[in-house]
């Protein structure tokens, strides 16, 4: 006899599937008269399916889990690792069995994970489902994710940025996005990088919503280079430049901010289009500048190091942020400095003087001479008209030549003063840079710092009562020293040449100076004029004693 024989009962009743679709109908959400059935809403529970639920409780080695269902559900407490759940967290897993032998239904997350990673690339899904995990181990080209099952994230998917040191992630908890998976290899690679821009453009758009020039972020230290470091302030990177790190004279920049490194910025930039932020760390504490007009009133002597050499000067560091110039024509009395590298280093210690202070603009104008005694100051003492002096070609001009008498004064000897009777248009001519040579003080100017020199005066004029010692009608010899189109130079004194013009030479229209007489030739001639005043001396050529053609 048939099992159903045995109990004729059973035919009367309702078959187990009729039972379930009964239960199912009933749990369901119905709307009777218009009003909404205010019962709780029950999960229709199959085996191989996601289920959804909260935390109960945790018993000992099992996670109780509250499934809108007529049992509750069970997860093994270990595949949670160290993240233990706490009652009322919400819950995904794979349904395992509908029920176990305790009548319970039988979950797991690990498996939901895994069939979360194979559900993301179904059908050729083109972007996959966002997975929670831990980096366990970082290997050749990335990282190892368990993500419920063994999940590869490449190097370049680890994080927005290079990360160095692979090993400095091993441990974190992470979201990822599957973005390549194979269900027969059981292969799958992942990305923290997709998840990180995700959550990064939100905070960029609501960051540029709020963000002005002025205000004061906290960031993160993302990158630092040779210019600056850049400062992650929550959904995009702003640069504090190299002289915005600090007051004061920064030469590297990882001596003021390290990666990472939690720092407090002041927006002092902000173009919303090209999506660029200029960061100052230094303006988001106080400035040195605040207390600089008392401290550095012109006028007031102060000490310094030398921090930069530019070509018009050196910078000088008076205390931490604030810094002033000492422009090179501050540098020394006197001699003029073409480069402050011939007068300090850097890193030495200079006394100065403060010649000007701009708050505005947070400039000092220093002075190094001015510390010192200014020689200039007694010079009419010290060089009075007529003075004989001594010293040394210091430089040479196109207009002259620069005399050293002593540190910090010079006199310039003019090009008209190097010599009384040649024409001289280079100071080169007649002296060198480095030759001792002896002057004469023709002028001194204490408000303009200058003292005029002559060589040239240091030796009597030869020009001096030339009308008188040379009267016309008087006949003289000489020698023919230059030639020119006009005329020829006879010099008939020591440092006195006269002229002999072609007209004075006793030849007719067309006659060449140089078809009478040659560079060299001792020739007599007869005075026509002679005058101090022009420092002129015409002749007229009576013959050729000595020499060619005489």
């Amino acid at each position: 006899m048939s099992g159903a024989d045995k109990d004729p009962l059973k035919r009367y009743l309702p078959s187990d599937e009729e039972i379930e679709k009964a239960m199912e109908a009933a749990m369901r959400d119905v709307t009777v008269s218009g009003v909404p059935d205010a019962g709780p809403s029950f999960q229709i529970i199959r085996a191989n399916t996601l289920a959804r639920g909260t935390v109960i409780m945790v018993q000992r080695d099992t996670v109780v889990v509250d499934l809108s269902y007529k049992a509750e559900g069970v997860i093994p407490l270990d595949e949670y690792g160290d993240a233990e759940p706490s009652p009322g967290d919400e819950v995904e897993a794979w349904v395992l069995a509908v029920e176990n032998k305790d009548g319970q239904v039988a979950l797991s997350i690990q498996e939901g994970q895994r069939q979360k990673v194979w559900e993301s690339v179904r059908d050729g899904a083109t972007e996959g489902a966002i997975l929670r995990g831990k980096i366990t181990e970082a290997v050749k080209g990335g990282c190892v994710v368990d993500v419920g099952m063994r999940a590869f994230m490449p190097a370049r998917e680890c994080d927005i940025r290079f990360v160095e040191d692979l090993e400095t992630l091993v441990g974190l908890d992470v979201e990822v996005q599957v973005i390549e998976a194979d269900r027969e290899e059981r292969k799958v690679v992942v990305s923290r990088r997709a998840v990180l821009s995700t959550h990064r453009e939100e905070k960029k758009g609501e960051l540029f919503k709020n963000l002005e020039v002025g205000q004061t972020r906290t960031g993160v230290v993302t990158n630092i280079t040779d210019f600056g470091a850049f400062v992650d302030i929550g959904g995009a990177d702003g640069l504090i430049h190299k002289g915005d790190l600090a007051w004061g004279h920064v030469e590297k920049v990882e001596e003021v901010v390290q990666l990472n490194q939690q720092v407090e910025v002041v927006v002092t930039k902000f173009d919303r289009q090209a999506e660029r932020i200029g960061l100052s760390l230094k303006q988001a504490g106080p400035s040195p500048w605040d207390h600089a007009s008392v401290r550095y009133a012109p006028g007031t002597r102060t000490s310094g190091r030398v921090v930069g050499l530019l070509d018009f000067g050196a910078i000088v560091e008076l205390e931490v942020g604030i810094q002033g110039l000492v422009h090179v024509s501050e540098m020394r009395w006197g001699q003029r400095v073409s480069k402050p590298q011939d007068v300090v280093e850097l890193g030495q210690p200079v006394n100065v003087e403060v010649l000007s202070l701009d708050l505005d603009r947070c400039k000092i104008s220093l002075s190094m001479r001015k510390v010192e005694e200014n020689p200039w100051a007694t010079l009419e003492q010290n060089y009075p008209f007529a003075t004989v002096v001594e010293g040394t070609v210091s430089r040479l001009e196109d207009f002259g030549a620069f005399i050293e008498l002593e540190d910090g004064i010079e006199g310039l000897v003019h090009v008209s003063e190097l010599s009384w009777t040649e024409r001289v248009s280079h100071p080169r001519e007649k002296v060198s840079v480095g030759d001792a040579v002896t002057a004469i003080v023709i002028g001194n100017d204490t408000d303009r710092q200058r003292l005029s020199l002559s060589i040239r005066k240091t030796e009597p004029d030869p020009w001096w009562d030339v009308d008188e010692r040379f009267p016309a009608g008087k006949t003289v010899q000489g020698t023919v020293v230059r030639m020119k189109d006009f005329g020829a130079f006879v010099e008939v004194a020591t440092g006195l040449e006269a002229l002999v013009h072609v007209s004075n030479m006793g030849f007719g229209p067309g006659t060449r100076p140089r078809d009478v007489v040659k560079i060299g030739n001792i020739v007599q001639c007869e005075v026509m004029e002679a005058s101090e005043e022009s420092r002129r001396i015409g002749l007229r050529l009576i013959e050729v004693i000595e020499g060619e053609d005489a």
